[in-house]
């Protein structure tokens, strides 16, 4: 290690040096003029009212509020990711080591999620990527749900209802309330989704032939 020594032992930050946090069991750098590091609620905080993250680097705010440096994608106000100009969703980041994928590794991990990486549902037998804050995926009850009285079922998109009960991008054909399908902007019924591959056939494909 060529980094300089911090404090009264002769070791840099990442090595044992400088002030420790004082949470216990904790062995981390404590922040500024903080007794804790920034897991502990050490160093600048985001100053938006109720947020209690960190703020970063030079900007008053935590990422998600606005604060570090933005990515370079003309119209987008996303964060950008390690040390690039860009963020995830425009190539950003690290990036997965699966040959030929242009995905975003997850999670510390060297792949994306189709590739294995990023946190896995803790179902057994499952081996489908966790969604949101609960070590499941979504057909195991992880991310949001449909906020429908008595549904359980996934929430799509930004919206806080399942397909069936509105949520999700809607069709785009003039007049058609049902939802778009896998990531085209049209409803089963008007092309959009997966379609049967027999020679003629133009209806929508069903389960996961």
């Amino acid at each position: 290690c060529t980094k300089g020594a911090v404090g009264s032992v002769p070791f840099c930050k990442a090595h044992g040096g400088g002030k420790r946090c004082q949470h216990e069991g904790c062995c981390r750098s404590a922040e500024g003029s903080t007794k804790f590091c920034i897991s502990h609620g050490g160093g600048r905080r985001c100053q938006l009212e109720g947020c209690t993250k960190s703020a970063v680097v030079s900007t008053p705010f935590c990422y998600a509020h606005g604060g570090g440096r933005r990515c370079n994608h003309e119209g987008c106000t996303k964060s950008r990711q390690n040390g690039t100009p860009f963020c995830v969703a425009h190539g950003g980041g690290k990036r997965c080591e699966h040959a030929g994928c242009p995905n975003a590794s997850r999670s510390g991990t060297a792949f994306c999620i189709s590739h294995g990486g990023g946190k896995r549902c803790q179902v057994e037998g499952c081996g489908k990527g966790a969604v949101g804050k609960l070590p499941f995926c979504k057909a195991h009850g992880g991310g949001k749900r449909c906020q429908h009285e008595g549904c359980n079922k996934s929430a799509e998109g930004k919206t806080i209802y399942c397909v069936g009960h509105g949520g999700g991008k809607p069709c785009e054909r003039d007049g058609c309330t049902k939802a778009a399908r896998s990531g085209t902007p049209f409803c089963i019924a008007h092309g959009g989704g997966k379609r049967c591959q027999a020679e003629g056939c133009g209806k929508g494909a069903v389960g996961k032939l």
